[in-house]
């Protein structure tokens, strides 16, 4: 059952008139009334509408590529953490050497460590790996930090490589996860 288009045009202009935007297929926060409650309650309730793009393959259903076993049950070429521990260190070294603890700043600097990592241990090419890399910076300010982590994997096949650095104002951690997948 469809509705009449004009119908539908005639009912949200109604409802624009009267000052909603219900049914208008978009809702905004900014647009929203705060209404006091009776209760202690904070809550507030909103409604989104995807919009409809019936002739749009931008929105369509992406067909999943699947592929067959390969029922490899060893990696190719075993994880190396020594070759990626260098890789770490020189990166920690090179990016970090003279900076300073500014907290915006060593955030995307986390960030972008941990992607040139990334990047270069893929370089290596250990096939069949999940990748994780995980980098922390902190000042320097007389305290102590102990970081830790814990991971339920398979011994013989799964791995890690972790290095430090620090300088007077800032100290780094990196930390390479790779996990074997069959």
């Amino acid at each position: 059952m469809t509705a009449n288009p004009d119908s539908v045009a005639v009912q949200m202009a109604a409802k624009l008139a009267m000052g909603t935007q219900a049914g208008l297929g978009r809702s905004s926060l900014f647009s929203m009334v705060p209404r006091p409650h009776n209760t202690g309650s904070k809550s507030c309730v909103s409604l989104a509408v995807a919009p409809v793009h019936e002739d749009d393959d931008e929105f369509a259903p992406k067909h999943k590529e699947e592929y067959e076993n390969s029922y490899r049950m060893e990696p190719p070429k075993r994880f190396v953490p020594e070759r990626v521990k260098q890789i770490l260190c020189e990166t920690l070294e090179k990016e970090l050497a003279n900076m300073t603890y500014e907290p915006i700043s060593c955030s995307t600097q986390c960030k972008s460590i941990a992607q040139e990592v990334k990047l270069r241990v893929k370089a290596l090419d250990y096939q069949r790996f999940k990748l994780v890399c995980i980098v922390n910076i902190g000042e320097k300010r007389d305290q102590d930090v102990r970081l830790g982590s814990r991971c339920l994997w398979d011994a013989d096949r799964d791995n890690f490589a972790c290095a430090s650095y620090e300088n007077q104002h800032i100290y780094a951690t990196a930390t390479v996860y790779a996990i074997y997948y069959e």
